[in-house]
């Protein structure tokens, strides 16, 4: 990678244009999401009114779009820095939970309803809580007992597609779906039990499928073609079913979707734990955490029954046991301790700090420029339509049998929303679906005006020296920056020091008509309420969306991959590119009081507080 040119003074990019902001938020999250005058709330508010349209009929979809009326529905604000945000709620109950025999007939933020692959998120933290560090790269050969022998070392040693690589999976390749094996793993998705099933033998033949002895798929197979209703087995039986499916991919090569990865999680997890996995969700999760009406099974004391959301068969549907596959889709819960639960994650409430940074990155790419791949993280990287900047939605979707939902956490904001939603009619996925769109585009924005708009009254205004003898002072307005095609932003217009001008030549650039954005690069730490410290970075590089958009910049002529991510990607390498006794020239450091106003400025390279005068 080449290094930036720069003189002992300026800081010029050696090329003209480039991207600015950091992955970090272009403003500090916003704290009031429930006020009258909070954006965010007045967008729900709108938001509202939509739904009410549509699941009333008063308002059309177009037709290649499903009915949402058709789905019972619970859809939830939370916010690290609002505990009030809890209350921005929708509820729908459609006819068929409405007129129900059993359960509830009208849902609320305490609804139980079966969460899916949702589950899937809380296996994980739950692992968080309870291993070691080291445990998350042992592997599974040594965690889970029979599910690796000498004769599957030896035939993938001849063919590496005939077995999985038990000896190179670890609990960190299933939790980010790359462990390369199989998608399923429970018998009924296996085409040979489905036709000893419905005794269509004769099928095979026509199909150009040899006969196979069902047996072969271990003793879950086995007892589901005895008894169809038991198809899910115990972990035991699982594994000797398991170990011999061929993979997908070699481990750690491409990202694949897998049930069976989290089916071995929750197994792995309760081997090194010697817990079974409900104690491991009541000691490690549910409990620490108040989530009250959380389950591994579905509930029947008569009072948990009836804040259910029952549809479909009530044994097939609803009371099934999910057994060996519980921590991949089993669990149940309510919108309102899934808020809990994404408060906690951004509250490191169960486990360090620390921890949690690393767990909330991308662990793998996917073949689109716009979804990634984490722990089990499935990140969305939303894109703002007016200025193309993105911000991750860090998301586990959820959808089984009759049920759905989702768990969306937006670090950029320390906000999120959930979703659960439960139905027969066979377009209930498209239309959860169809919510989930309407949420995300509605309150996405809100949050980023909102935070632009607390930005704007937190940070703008004079700071000077309150030493009369220091004429020192520095100025931030809003969107005032002349960086080319710059979004919204707190800009740095005034920057002197004894009568010098520290903006023309001296730290910033030699080009005057160039007006610096900030961007935050250290958040306030502290908790809310109290004072602390909030860092930003001067920055003048111009701003694009990609390396596609770059093409449009004047005189730059053919723009691809590699002359495209100078313009679309130069900030981060550009950070601290001049320091002055080791200190970074372009960063400010704001003094905040526990509702986030600033009282003070002090750029760093200086150590001069300057006091807030005006904003």
């Amino acid at each position: 990678m080449r290094t930036p040119c720069k003189s002992v003074l300026l800081l010029l990019p050696c090329i003209t244009g480039t991207l600015a902001d950091y992955l970090l938020p272009t403003y500090p999250p916003p704290l009031d999401l429930t006020s009258n005058n909070s954006l965010v709330a007045q967008s729900w508010a709108e938001l509202t009114s939509t739904l009410d349209g549509l699941v009333t009929n008063r308002t059309s979809l177009p037709s290649v779009l499903p009915t949402i009326n058709n789905i019972t529905f619970s859809i939830g604000m939370f916010s690290l820095d609002d505990p009030v945000a809890t209350n921005l709620q929708y509820h729908y109950t459609a006819p068929e939970v409405q007129y129900s025999q059993l359960g509830t007939n009208k849902v609320d933020a305490d609804s139980i309803y079966r969460i899916a692959s949702v589950s899937k998120l809380i296996t994980v933290y739950a692992g968080l809580t309870t291993l070691k560090p080291q445990d998350w790269d042992r592997s599974l050969a040594d965690i889970i007992p029979g599910l690796d022998d000498a004769t599957q070392a030896r035939l993938r040693s001849l063919n590496p597609t005939v077995s999985p690589q038990w000896d190179k999976i670890t609990p960190r390749a299933l939790a980010t779906q790359l462990s390369g094996i199989a998608t399923i793993g429970i018998p009924s998705a296996d085409w040979s039990v489905t036709f000893a099933l419905e005794g269509i033998s004769d099928t095979l033949a026509s199909f150009g499928l040899p006969p196979y002895n069902v047996s072969a798929l271990g003793p879950c197979a086995t007892n589901l073609i005895q008894n169809a209703s038991n198809e899910f087995c115990s972990a035991p039986d699982a594994i000797v079913g398991i170990k011999t499916l061929p993979p997908n991919f070699l481990p750690w090569t491409n990202p694949s979707y897998s049930d069976q990865n989290f089916m071995l999680l929750g197994i792995a997890i309760s081997n090194i734990t010697g817990k079974p996995w409900s104690d491991v969700y009541q000691d490690s999760v549910f409990e620490p955490l108040g989530m009250t009406s959380s389950y591994d099974a579905h509930p029947t004391d008569s009072a948990q029954v009836a804040h259910s959301v029952i549809v479909g068969d009530f044994a097939v549907d609803w009371a099934l046991e999910t057994g060996f596959t519980t921590p991949s889709g089993g669990l149940l819960s309510t919108i309102s301790d899934l808020s809990k639960l994404g408060i906690a994650i951004m509250n490191n409430t169960l486990i360090p700090a620390d921890t949690t940074l690393q767990w909330m990155k991308p662990a793998s790419h996917t073949a689109s420029l716009s979804y990634s791949v984490g722990g089990p993280w499935e990140i969305h990287r939303y894109l703002h339509p007016n200025s193309s900047k993105v911000t991750d939605l860090y998301t586990k979707l959820g959808d089984s049998g009759k049920y759905g939902g989702t768990v969306v956490i937006i670090p950029q904001y320390n906000a999120g929303f959930t979703m659960l939603n439960a139905g027969t009619a066979t377009n209930r996925p498209d239309s959860a679906l169809v919510v989930l769109d309407l949420l995300t585009n509605t309150i996405v924005p809100a949050l980023e005006a909102q935070a632009a708009a607390e930005a704007q009254q937190n940070y703008v205004g004079r700071y000077i020296s309150s030493d009369p003898s220091l004429n020192a002072s520095v100025t931030i307005t809003f969107n005032a920056s002349t960086v080319p095609g710059s979004i919204n932003s707190l800009s740095l217009t005034e920057w002197t020091y004894n009568n010098t001008n520290l903006l023309s030549g001296a730290f910033i650039t030699s080009l005057t008509d160039i007006i610096p954005r900030l961007e935050p690069s250290i958040l306030k730490q502290t908790p809310p309420g109290t004072p602390g410290f909030v860092a930003f970075q001067a920055s003048t590089n111009i701003q694009t969306a990609t390396y596609t958009d770059a093409m449009a910049v004047p005189d730059l002529g053919v723009i691809g991959t590699w002359t495209g991510f100078y313009y679309s990607n130069f900030d981060w390498i550009t950070t601290d590119g001049l320091r002055y006794g080791g200190q970074d020239t372009l960063e400010f450091i704001f003094d905040v009081d526990g509702e986030g106003k600033a009282v003070a400025c002090t750029p760093a390279v200086q150590g001069v507080r300057l006091v807030r005068v005006g904003g």
